[in-house]
Parts: structure tokens; sequence; C-alpha cells
């Protein structure tokens, strides 16, 4: 029986744990901040003593990018088990993960390191007004990005010269994303293209499939291979793109399972994390496919509802965390036959949410309509 290890004790480490135990799997989760051991799904952390290397784990992955630079850390880093530690490296800086794409011939939209104001005054004035400044490391969920244009150019932080990025605003007609895994023998399956909507930087909602997303299947494979090979990597990637006069740009990536993918622990065949296990350990990997339409609704700031169980079709995922106001506290999966079954589950799901979610609700039904009604054929 294989043991992994996962660096990080959040939610996606907590829902690898439960996808391990399904498949006779050992996976315990590391806070290399704190340096707590937390076995398989428990919230107890165990003191780790100082010179501890993992020795009895035999793969380690990340359930995020941004790590430590510690001493846990390096021995970490060290380990013969943690393969895609420079894959995490290289996409967890902005610049080095432009840089990338670039060298790859990947679209991506035009960008610049930010030395100085004058960066971003020329890269405004060159790609036609408004640029979006990005922190190299860290930031997520909108934080460390600011949108501006040569007039307001002294808001980005000065401090930040020489760690930040800027590029061109995308005028995108949509967000998709892609996930994907790849095993160390460089095959690779792909989840279907789902559609991303958000609020304050935050996804709010991910419908699964994308309405009128097939002819882009192909390219967004072509591009997220492409990268998983150029990085060696293993395990499931997620790629975000915005679709934009036709064509696909990447906007960011992540080497590791992802909230956008929530929606196949209920909408798919094989979930996202069974999957990166799966290519981790070198196991069976059929290409997943959706089973009907679902949504996913991330639940954003809000007390736990005991209401949201009393629709049977809602599948309620709940992290545990402490509340917050702004914080990502779990999710709801809705998943249907049909785009129409699913809007009969979304108005019923409706009543159950806070104003703010409701109105969650009230954007995804109007896009499947949209979805649905481009679908259907043209009456003669």
């Amino acid at each position: 029986m294989k043991r992994l290890l996962v660096i990080g004790d959040g939610q996606l480490g907590l829902m690898l744990a439960e996808a391990a135990s399904r498949i006779g799997l050992i996976l315990d989760r590391v806070s290399p901040e704190q340096s707590l051991l937390f076995h398989g799904t428990g919230r107890h952390g165990i003191a780790l003593p100082h010179d501890w290397s993992a020795a009895d784990y035999e793969i380690i992955t990340a359930e995020r990018e941004h790590l430590p630079a510690n001493a846990l850390m390096a021995r970490l880093a060290e380990h013969p088990g943690f393969g895609v530690r420079s894959a995490i490296t290289t996409l967890a800086d902005r610049r080095s993960q432009k840089a990338l794409l670039d060298r790859l011939g990947v679209a991506t939209s035009e960008w610049c390191v930010v030395e100085s104001q004058e960066d971003i005054e020329r890269h405004s004035r060159v790609h036609g007004g408004t640029v979006v400044v990005k922190a190299a490391q860290g930031g997520y969920d909108g934080r460390g990005q600011w949108r501006l244009d040569a007039t307001r150019a002294g808001a980005a932080p000065a401090e930040l010269y020489g760690r930040m990025i800027a590029e061109r605003s995308v005028r995108f007609v949509r967000e998709l994303s892609l996930v994907g895994a790849r095993k160390a023998d460089g095959s690779c399956v792909f989840y279907p293209l789902v559609e991303n909507r958000h609020r304050e930087g935050m996804l709010s909602f991910t419908l699964a499939p994308a309405g009128g997303a097939r002819d882009y299947q192909p390219r967004a494979e072509q591009m997220l291979r492409c990268i998983m090979d150029e990085l060696d990597y293993v395990g499931v990637m997620a790629v975000e793109l915005f679709e934009e006069d036709g064509t696909l740009l990447v906007n960011e990536l992540a080497p590791r399972v992802h909230n956008s993918g929530h929606w196949s622990q209920d909408g798919a065949t094989t979930d996202q994390f069974e999957l990166h296990l799966r290519a981790l350990c070198g196991l069976p990997m059929p290409a997943p496919g959706s089973v009907g339409h679902t949504v996913m609704i991330n639940l954003v700031g809000c007390e736990f509802d005991p209401a949201w169980l009393s629709l049977p079709t809602a599948k309620l995922h709940w992290y545990g965390k402490e509340f917050r106001g702004g914080r990502k506290l779990g999710h709801i999966n809705l998943q249907a036959p049909t785009r129409q079954a699913l809007l009969t589950q979304l108005a019923s799901m409706a009543p159950l949410l806070d104003r703010d979610h409701a109105v969650v609700v009230e954007e995804a039904s109007a896009r499947l309509r949209l979805a649905q009604a481009e679908s259907e054929p043209a009456q003669a």
C-alpha cells in the first residue's frame, strides 16, 4: 500500500485524503509552517521533531504552489519522491510562468516585468490603456492584483517593483478552464472544458461542461499537454483560459487540484482528487467523462445552514474552516442529466441561500439558459 504525503493542511489536502481512502492508499498531510502532521482525514495535528524528513512516504505532492522557505520545507524539497517540486517552483512565480508560456509558444496576454512606474505607463500606452498588474508571487482570489492605466500607475505598491508583472487587459467573452492529468509515462487525460464566473476576483460558480466549447477542446488539451510535458509534470494540473475573439489565451496555471475542478466530485466518472492520486501512483487512468450537466457553487463568507441539506439533489462539501467574511468555506454541486433539469434544481436551491448566493444562482441559471438556447437546432 503506497504512502503519500500532501504539503498543506487545507481543504484540498483533506479531499485528497478522502479520495485516497477509497482506492487503498495511505495519505497524510503536513503543515510546513506549523510542523504538524495530520493522519488521513484527521483534524488533530501531531507536532513533528525538528529533524523529521518524511522518510516513511514514497510520494510527496502539494495542495498549493506557495511554500514557505523554512528548514522543514528544505528537507522535504530533497525527498526523492517530490518529483513535482521543480514544476511547482516554476509556476508559483508569474514571471517564470509567463516566460515558460512564451518559450513554448502557448498564447497568453502580452506582459512585462514591472521594475518601475515607467514600465506600467509604457505597457499601458503600447497595449491600449488599462493593464492588469499582478504580484509575481502570492496573491489569489483577486488579491495582489490591480487594474491600472498610465494615469493611475502610482497605485501599484512601489515596494513590489521588480516583483510584479503587467499584462494587457484581455477583453474576454468568458473564462474557461481545463483540468488534465499526466502520468510518469507521458500519458494524459482531460476533463471537458468548463466555464467559470467570478465575483470580486473569486470564483463564484463553475458550469460543466461549458456550453459551445467543444471546438476549443482539442486546442486547450494541446496547450495543457505541451506545458505538462515540458515540465515533466505528474499529477493533475489546471489551466485558466480566456476566450477572446475566437481564440484561447492562458490566464494562469495551477500545478495541483483546482477549485474549478470541484464539480467533478459529483459530475464526473472520476473526480479530480482521485485522478491526481492515480497519476502519481501509476494506477489505471481512464479518461474521465462528465455525467450530464453540473454546476458548482462556492459558499463564501457564510455560516453553515442545515437547510442546504433539504434538497436531495444538492451535494454539500463543507470545509470545517473557521468563519471569516470573504473566505471560501465550502461548495455545493448540483448535477442533472439535462440543462433544463439542472435549471429546475437551481430554482429549488435559490430560496435556501442568502441574498449574495441567490444572485450567483441567478447568474448561473442565465448562463445555462443561454447555453441551452445556443445548443438547440435552428427551427425551419
